[in-house]
């Protein structure tokens, strides 16, 4: 009986893809990660909360633990980053972020998943310093 599978356990490790390169890592944070927290998190998330709030300016401070111990973002574990149970719609997180008429789509909380799946690059230097942005959807 697991001679029969043993043909498909080589064609899932084949088919799988290898991590990307830290190019490809680091045009996804600026193109797609960057904005979202820039225009959905960052007017809050910058410091002006007492700590140990949720700072998003930086990788520095964005990589911290919460009170309880809990890291904000945990690379390569979506499920126990308390980012993304903030942000996911009927997430643990006591309230739902952003706290604004308009909440991220599905869309974007999938990216910020995939994004921490991926271990979450983040860009060094200016390029990794985030500012809030005004968006459409949150002014």
């Amino acid at each position: 009986m697991i001679l029969r599978f043993l043909p498909l356990l080589f064609i899932v490790a084949a088919c799988s893809q290898p991590p990307a390169s830290k190019s490809e890592r680091e045009h996804y944070f600026l193109t797609q990660v960057k904005p979202v927290l820039q225009e959905h998190c960052v007017k809050c998330h910058n410091g002006s909360l007492p700590p140990p709030s949720l700072n998003l300016t930086t990788k520095a401070t964005a990589f911290k633990r919460s009170a309880s111990g809990r890291q904000y973002i945990l690379p390569e574990d979506p499920d126990c980053s308390l980012l993304i149970s903030a942000v996911q719609r009927g997430g643990t997180h006591p309230k739902m972020m952003p706290r604004t008429e308009v909440s991220l789509t599905d869309d974007q909380i999938g990216m910020l998943r995939e994004w921490i799946e991926d271990g979450a690059y983040w860009s060094e230097g200016a390029a990794g310093t985030l500012h809030a942005q005004k968006s459409a959807e949150n002014p």
